[in-house]
């Protein structure tokens, strides 16, 4: 399904959760899966979308209502416990509802700190360690007034956090590899202005998932940043992705080219 849905084949990933439901034991992940290709949809262009939002909303409430009702005493199902809090939260910074998305973090933090030292015996601890370390440790570096706040949760790292997201890059799972990659790209884009190691990740996304307009939109973006000689070469590589990508309706295309035009 993963392979599908980084390859921007979005109509085939939910057919195939949608195919799968009956067939799977664990309908927490189930309900994931789900989340995730809405997810995906959202930021394909369907930001303001009823449907898929209230497919995310629906499937990440159902995820977490199985996994507190049956226990996440194994670490796999203490790993989905933090993705669905960690979706939740993204989902709500995209629509800017910074105090819901401080609350689902805080309702995780317990199951976050249960899951430290054990990243060696359940690798995709090391993504939500690695994750938590890094972002902890950059709020309390840029934001003096949460500093008292933030003394009542363990402590970050920086160096530990991109060191754990480092680790899983060339992971053979498709999730953790692309997750991690993706991670690291907008870390080093976004907060530590470091386009070169940006370059690096972005890089990695694309030749692992050349149909991915997002990943594809962010490598342009880290070349404009960089001033390279293959901009116009990938913006014109980008524009024919879009056109050619059945999967998108033409508000989507829209979207993705409105973006691609966008100085931001």
């Amino acid at each position: 399904m993963f392979n599908s849905l980084y390859g921007f084949n979005l109509s085939q990933s939910d057919s195939i959760v949608r195919a799968n439901r009956a067939s799977m034991q664990d309908t927490a992940v189930w309900n994931l899966l789900s989340a995730n290709v809405a997810w995906m949809e959202i930021l394909a262009g369907n930001m303001e979308s009823p449907v898929w939002n209230a497919q995310f909303e629906k499937n990440i409430k159902a995820s977490k209502r199985n996994l507190k009702e049956n226990g996440i005493d194994e670490d796999d199902r203490l790993f989905y416990y933090i993705i669905v809090h960690a979706f939740k939260t993204r989902h709500e910074l995209l629509n800017d509802n910074y105090i819901n998305a401080a609350n689902d973090l805080n309702t995780c933090v317990d199951q976050i700190s249960e899951s430290f030292g054990r990243e060696d015996e359940y690798e995709p601890f090391y993504l939500t360690s690695g994750l938590y370390y890094y972002f902890m440790a950059k709020a309390h570096q840029d934001y003096l007034l949460m500093r008292p706040y933030l003394m009542f949760y363990p402590d970050g790292d920086m160096k530990k956090g991109l060191d754990y997201l480092g680790r899983l890059t060339t992971s053979s799972d498709i999730f953790l590899r692309n997750e991690s990659n993706y991670f690291l790209m907008r870390i080093y884009y976004d907060l530590e202005k470091d386009f070169e190691r940006a370059l690096r990740y972005a890089n990695n996304l694309v030749v692992k998932n050349p149909q991915n307009l997002i990943y594809r939109l962010y490598l342009i973006k880290i070349l404009r940043a960089l001033e390279s000689d293959q901009l116009t070469d990938m913006e014109a590589i980008f524009a024919s992705a879009v056109n050619s990508n059945v999967d998108l309706n033409s508000e989507q295309k829209k979207h993705f080219l409105e973006q691609l035009n966008s100085d931001e």
